[in-house]
């Protein structure tokens, strides 16, 4: 059962909306995960931080949209491995070598980076509706290609 151009176009509609609310959730959870420690008074800094539309059948601005869908989708999977990868580098550094600072602090990292998981999930959430949306535009930009001919 093929769908329509209409159906299509609600499709990408939909999964970018989508992708913009979760990418949204990401970054109000980014911001309201915060540590209690207080480094400052040991010398390091205590601000950790994290690595932070079209409806015309034109062939052109479907490859714009296209070509924008896949590096937007490029850089959201960087994000992901990256975020994940440094995660948990950082916390089996934490946990299990030496760490220069005392149990509370230590302790309290280790819950900032746990919570921060949440937030990278987040951005994976997003990541795979921005692979959803480049779909959607692949699929249109075919057949707006069908069309011309």
């Amino acid at each position: 059962m093929a769908l329509s151009r209409r159906a299509w176009v609600a499709a990408g509609l939909a999964a970018r909306l989508l992708m913009l609310a979760v990418l949204a959730m990401s970054l109000q959870s980014r911001f309201s995960n915060k540590v209690h420690y207080d480094f400052k008074s040991v010398g390091y800094n205590n601000e950790l931080h994290s690595y932070t539309k079209r409806m015309t059948p034109s062939t052109l601005i479907l490859d714009a949209s296209t070509y924008a869908d896949i590096v937007v989708t490029a850089v959201l999977a960087s994000g992901v491995g990256a975020g994940f990868g440094a995660t948990g580098d950082l916390l089996y550094y934490i946990e299990h070598a030496c760490s220069p600072w005392n149990d509370d602090a230590t302790q309290d990292l280790t819950r900032y980076f746990r919570e921060h998981r949440h937030c990278i999930g987040f951005l994976l959430i997003g990541m795979v509706l921005s692979l959803c949306a480049t779909v959607v535009s692949v699929r249109l930009r075919v057949r707006a290609s069908d069309d011309d001919v």
